[in-house]
């Protein structure tokens, strides 16, 4: 396996987790390539029997796509609060947030569409609430940076963009013109994240 095609991080927390979980069960036998010292398979052997089978370790992933909190308020207004790195830490964030926020009713990670490309493919589409699909609106635009979410009402799901140093440059975004529903157009503010105390 060449090492630049296939990267493996050893620090990845699931990679480490399985690890520890296994050595709890098994005598493990870890192989490595010679010229790369890239991790290539993982033995492991029962202790009472000693039969073993051995594990290809073709990758690591992490889950490290730009994502940010919509947030909704209770007059169904919109804002966004990040980005922040993978869908997990994002969600993670929606109970700090709502604690400094009371005003907040709902909240949902959605992957921030990089404005450099013009497709915007079917997983970046969120599904949210019919009731707020109809009723969502946008709010003052109080923050340095600005998004743009592409809310099909009817099908009650949005695709985010951004996000954008200026609201000229959000308002002027255009995905690619085949296969796309309608939507309304909102700009939202994009707030960072408030550090936790």
């Amino acid at each position: 396996m060449n090492d630049i095609e296939h990267p493996f991080d050893t620090s990845n927390r699931a990679y480490q987790r399985f690890l520890t979980l296994a050595s709890d069960h098994f005598e493990i036998v870890g192989w490595n390539n010679a010229d790369t010292g890239r991790p290539t398979l993982i033995t492991l052997i029962d202790i009472g029997s000693r039969n073993a089978f051995s594990l290809a370790l073709l990758d690591t992933a992490e889950d490290q796509q730009p994502h940010a909190l919509l947030a909704v308020t209770t007059t169904n207004a919109l804002s966004l609060h990040g980005p922040i790195p993978g869908r997990a830490a994002t969600a993670h964030y929606a109970p700090h947030l709502a604690m400094h926020d009371a005003d907040i009713a709902a909240t949902t990670p959605v992957t921030l569409h990089d404005p450099d490309e013009p497709n915007v493919s079917d997983d970046e589409w969120t599904s949210i609430p019919p009731d707020i699909a109809h009723a969502a609106r946008t709010t003052t635009l109080d923050a340095d940076r600005v998004a743009l979410a592409l809310l099909d009402r009817d099908r009650a799901q949005l695709a985010v963009v951004g996000p954008f140093p200026t609201i000229d440059a959000a308002d002027a975004w255009q995905p690619a013109a085949d296969g796309w529903p309608p939507a309304d157009r909102l700009l939202l503010a994009v707030h960072a994240p408030v550090t936790r105390q």
